[in-house]
């Protein structure tokens, strides 16, 4: 407890007041007959991060892929209830995942570059999306996008060899650049440290929030050192229900559930 006060201490814990982005009403998850996640009622405001914290097996990394609607690709899976983002329902019939996944995008578990050079990695998104309309606007899309990810200076020099040879918080940060070059309003993590060395991890958390001042951004993790460091705001599921949220300072010193304190003191997880 005494690691997660300092980090709490040590940042700004202030919540944001801005508008809500996303709001979960009723979400529940199915795969077959089985219920992995029950009820979820949830607001995200802009330009905030959001730290979804639980043990293994919870539902927070099910309830986050309902979010770029990734359950769509797993046979037997039934998304019920609705998550709104900017008041349309993204599950509605009119909505083409695709430009969805475009707005909302994912950086994964384990850093996944593509086997193409960093430039191409990175040019990726905005070549199948036609938002360049040349090689030279694709130029400067991929240098913004490395800037904002705070790889430019170490990749500028070496653009045309392969992603894979970067170092892994390199590629996680390469990863983050391919994420932002299509220019989502929201950013999804999934344990985007937890493949890394403290070095690389502290590098990913001081990059998580300057892309607050640009994204909404919601991350599950493992590390209640790292959603104190990082969060505005924190929800803790246990058992596929999502048992309250609220800013992360009053999360982690005041929690109102009793199974949240037990968690965070390590009691239960």
């Amino acid at each position: 407890m005494a690691e997660i006060n300092v980090a709490l201490s040590a940042r700004d814990s202030s919540a944001p007041t801005g508008k809500i982005k996303l709001s979960a009403r009723n979400v529940g998850v199915f795969y077959g007959a089985a219920n992995a996640l029950r009820d979820v009622n949830m607001d995200f405001e802009e330009h905030q991060v959001i730290s979804l914290i639980g043990p293994s097996g919870c539902g927070k990394s099910t309830f986050l892929r309902c979010i770029n609607r990734m359950n769509d690709t797993i046979p037997g899976c039934r998304v019920v209830g609705s998550i709104n983002m900017d008041g349309t329902n993204i599950y509605g019939p009119d909505i083409d995942p695709v430009e969805l996944r475009a707005r909302v995008g994912m950086v994964f578990q384990k850093p996944n570059p593509f086997p193409k050079s960093i430039y191409d990695n990175v040019a990726y998104g905005p070549r199948i999306h036609g938002m360049a309309a040349g090689k030279a606007e694709l130029d400067e899309v991929v240098e913004w996008a490395l800037r904002s990810a705070g790889l430019w200076e170490e990749a500028k020099d070496r653009l045309q060899q392969p992603g894979t040879g970067l170092s892994g918080g390199q590629q996680q940060r390469l990863c983050i650049a391919r994420a932002i070059a299509v220019h989502p309003e929201v950013i999804l993590m999934d344990e985007p440290c937890s493949a890394l060395d403290p070095i690389a991890t502290a590098k990913i958390e001081e990059l998580i929030d300057e892309l607050r001042r640009s994204f909404t951004i919601i991350i599950v993790t493992h590390s209640m050192q790292q959603a104190a460091r990082v969060s505005q705001k924190t929800a803790f599921f246990h058992m596929g229900n999502l048992v309250e949220e609220g800013p992360t300072d009053v999360i982690f010193t005041k929690p109102h559930d009793p199974r949240t304190g037990a968690y965070i003191t390590g009691r239960i997880g």
